[in-house]
């Protein structure tokens, strides 16, 4: 029973192949269901996933729109383990952002998935929240995270890095004898007299 017959034209196919199918055009409604502008930047995203010289077929674009389906709808995304707001704008942006950059050479093509784009949406909100991406005014100090100022106090009794390690290094060596103190001075002596 795991055949079926076409009705009209008597062709054999599978069970699985009609639910495979059903998920197509389901994913299919979606992207039409969309505004035009969100739609037809996901239709240019879905390019980026072509190899050269060759064409997705429709299976695999639908495919690729059925993954983006979810978090398109909720218009938020999960990236290393964290919720990020993507509302449509968003995704729009992202993608034109990519767009530009394979066309500049600067993004390798094609796509294998979806990681790049969800990297770049996390960015865009990273930086709507406030959080700068890589932030650089904080270290971490013996396990602890703290600005790079109370950092360099902890690390280095609040010196600056090469000043202290000087003074260690004139800490630990060796004193200089008398009589060369001594030469140094009538040295210095005899050139205030000049």
């Amino acid at each position: 029973m795991s055949d079926m017959h076409c009705p009209d034209c008597g062709s054999s196919f599978s069970l699985e192949r009609v639910v495979a199918a059903q998920a197509e055009h389901q994913a299919l409604d979606y992207l039409l269901s969309l505004a035009v502008p969100v739609a037809d930047a996901v239709a240019q995203y879905l390019q980026l996933h072509t190899p050269a010289k060759q064409r997705l077929t429709l299976r695999k674009k639908l495919a690729l729109v059925a993954q983006l389906q979810p978090d398109l709808s909720r218009q938020c995304i999960t990236h290393k383990g964290r919720d990020w707001q993507a509302p449509h704008a968003n995704w729009q942006a992202a993608i034109a952002q990519m767009l530009r950059q394979a066309n500049d050479g600067t993004l390798t093509t094609p796509l294998s998935g979806h990681t790049y784009l969800y990297t770049v949406l996390a960015g865009m909100a990273r930086t709507v929240d406030g959080e700068a991406p890589g932030r650089r005014d904080t270290v971490v100090v013996r396990g602890q995270p703290m600005s790079i100022g109370e950092g360099l106090q902890v690390a280095y009794g609040g010196k600056d890095p090469a000043l202290a390690a000087v003074e260690e290094r004139n800490r630990q060596a060796s004193p200089m004898p008398d009589h060369i103190r001594e030469q140094i001075a009538a040295l210095r002596g005899k050139k205030g007299n000049q």
